[in-house]
């Protein structure tokens, strides 16, 4: 038999992000171009909260310890970007084009990711809960360390995409279209089209537990 092709692994540069210059949160502004700078606030770091700022575009960006909740990032581009340490309830970040950009430490409730563009994108030791990055295209994308209530990529286009040391409660996978997604690293309670898990690796204990959900779906007796 031909030995099975090797998985490609996401293919990431490190971030380096030196001789910035600090910043004020509120001065983020809709449709505004921001580069080479440090947003940190701690003596207040809900300033953000319910921002309005579609179209935002970061280049070469930290953005520290600050609450983006009901923030609305709606169309941004970053790039070349950090957030750390950041929390949110709700954050509404849809149609985002997204490249080589990392999220670390941080802690969302509810994330709108949906028809976003990723490219290079790290996420390390996050807990979030409803991540929904349906119909988005994803490339070169790692989850490290990351547990995740609920992850819906339906409908997506993922290239070269990595979990590792991850835990998902419920994986939305119905009509995606997957190369190189590698799953072995990551702990799945349920997942829902499992079908469409095509060009996804995964560990043979992942393929026992997913036996009844694959059998179910294609309509399989087992006796």
């Amino acid at each position: 038999m031909p030995r099975p092709k090797p998985v490609n692994a996401p293919r990431l540069d490190r971030l380096l992000l030196d001789d910035l210059t600090d910043a004020v949160p509120t001065t983020l502004r809709a449709h505004g171009d921001f580069e080479a700078l440090a947003f940190v606030s701690a003596d207040e770091p809900h300033a953000l909260q319910g921002a309005d700022l579609p179209g935002l575009g970061l280049s070469e960006c930290t953005l520290t310890g600050l609450d983006l909740s009901y923030v609305r990032m709606i169309d941004s581009h970053l790039r070349e970007t950090r957030f750390d340490g950041v929390t949110a309830s709700v954050l509404a970040a849809q149609g985002g084009d997204w490249r080589d950009v990392e999220l670390r430490s941080s802690r969302i409730g509810a994330v709108e990711l949906y028809e976003s563009a990723w490219h290079s994108v790290r996420l390390h030791g996050c807990k979030l809960g409803f991540v929904n990055l349906r119909a988005s295209e994803l490339v070169d994308v790692v989850f490290e360390d990351c547990t995740i209530d609920e992850l819906d990529l339906g409908d997506v286009k993922a290239t070269r995409v990595g979990f590792e040391g991850c835990r998902i409660g419920v994986l939305e996978a119905s009509h995606a279209r997957l190369v190189d997604v590698d799953l072995r690293g990551c702990d799945l309670d349920q997942v829902r089209g499992v079908a469409s898990l095509r060009g996804a690796v995964v560990s043979f204990d992942q393929l026992l537990g997913l036996a009844p959900a694959l059998a179910a779906e294609l309509g399989l007796r087992v006796e």
